[in-house]
């Protein structure tokens, strides 16, 4: 299967480097910074990977090297998402994306994609993506599901960097600094940024970390799409006081925002200059520790009880950099979809039109991670125990 990644920061590089082990894929990597290509080029064992420097926000650019391809897996920004899958159903070419700002947008389009027989799988990175999976998973054990919470977990110090992102900076201050939503009773709610606050005990070694309430895909999905009563999930994400400072200081100052000002003669955007200032997520690897870790809460009825299953996953980060070179919160967000994608390879998943991730299977899936050293692990009224 002719495949194409596009975009390979820290976490498109865990993707490419998977996929350059298949025999089933052939596989091209395509960014517009040449030091990343020639990075992966140097990293993937397989001599046969090609590169092609490009950039997304150039259609005509895109459409030239995706119609050659089987399968667009889009580890770029979700700003790309609608103008790629547009290319790619111009074209017979399948899709996979990590994440979406646009989802009504995404899933809109399901009869377009089903009447030309393409599949485009959206939202399927670690969460996104690991959590919908997780949360099939529980809801397949019971007859009714009630309450879905997603707690992301990660805890990393740098030995180097004052203030540290593991995935794409412009992504994560747009995530934490918006107002987010949960799903109660049939209805969205909005809270503020920072707002549902809460300690929450994550497995050890993370332990008990403040948590907070994001606006994430998952609370617009898994009420359509697990139909058994859900009444509440939400989402929420792990932040350090410091950090939480750091962002309500630079916002405060100026600092995050989009406009251009003049300074000596020359128009910057002030979050430009920030970002450009801070350690990309591809850089920063060797340089921290900690480890990352998801919890998937999903409490419903089986056999008249009440029962909650616990579902996780921990990584180290210096686990993911002997691996891969990477820090743990891209080795697992870039590993999902590139097992799903060898798996597309070797036709072990099937079906038409845009699909989320609790759409498919889970334990196949959630089996293929675990051989490449991402352990699943429940939790019920008998303890804890391995998935796989």
């Amino acid at each position: 299967m002719k495949t194409l990644v596009l975009g390979v920061g820290a976490v498109g590089e865990v993707i490419a480097r998977h996929l350059a082990e298949s025999s089933r894929i052939s596989l091209t990597v395509a960014d517009v910074d040449i030091r990343r290509l020639r990075r992966v080029k140097r990293l993937v064992k397989n001599r046969r990977v090609r590169i092609e420097l490009l950039d997304a926000s150039k259609p005509e650019y895109l459409t030239e090297v995706i119609k050659n391809h089987d399968l667009l897996l889009n580890a770029s920004k979700p700003d790309f998402n609608l103008q790629l899958m547009e290319i790619c159903l111009k074209n017979d070419v399948n899709y996979i994306d990590l994440a979406s700002d646009e989802l009504e947008e995404q899933l809109a389009q399901d009869r377009r994609w089903k009447n030309k027989e393409l599949l485009a799988l959206i939202c399927l990175g670690e969460d996104p993506g690991l959590s919908n999976l997780y949360a099939r998973y529980a809801a397949d054990k019971l007859e009714r599901v009630s309450e879905i919470r997603i707690r992301d977990g990660e805890v990393s110090k740098s030995r180097k960097y004052p203030i540290v992102v593991l995935f794409s900076p412009e992504v994560f201050f747009d995530e934490v600094l918006c107002p987010s939503y949960i799903y109660e009773e049939g209805e969205y709610k909005r809270l503020p940024p920072f707002g549902g606050h809460e300690i929450y005990d994550f497995p050890e070694p993370i332990g008990r970390q403040p948590v907070y309430s994001v606006n994430h895909e998952e609370v617009f999905t898994l009420p359509r799409f697990i139909r058994k009563g859900i009444r509440y999930v939400d989402f929420k994400l792990a932040l350090s006081d410091e950090l939480i400072q750091a962002l309500k200081l630079f916002k405060k100052i100026g600092l995050l925002r989009a406009r251009k000002l003049s300074v000596n003669g020359m128009k910057v955007a002030p979050k430009d200059v920030l970002f450009s200032l801070m350690p990309k997520p591809s850089d920063v690897s060797r340089y921290i520790e900690g480890h990352a870790g998801l919890v998937v809460e999903v409490t419903g009825e089986k056999e008249g009880r009440v029962v909650t299953y616990t579902m996780y996953t921990l990584m180290s980060h210096m686990d993911a950099y002997k691996r891969f070179k990477t820090n743990a919160t891209a080795y697992l967000t870039g590993t999902v979809p590139a097992v799903v994608a060898k798996m597309l390879a070797e036709e072990d998943i099937e079906g038409y039109g845009v699909m989320v991730p609790e759409q498919l299977e889970p334990e196949p899936i959630i089996e293929e991670v675990a051989e490449r050293a991402i352990y699943s692990y429940v939790k019920t009224s008998e303890g804890v125990i391995p998935l796989v």
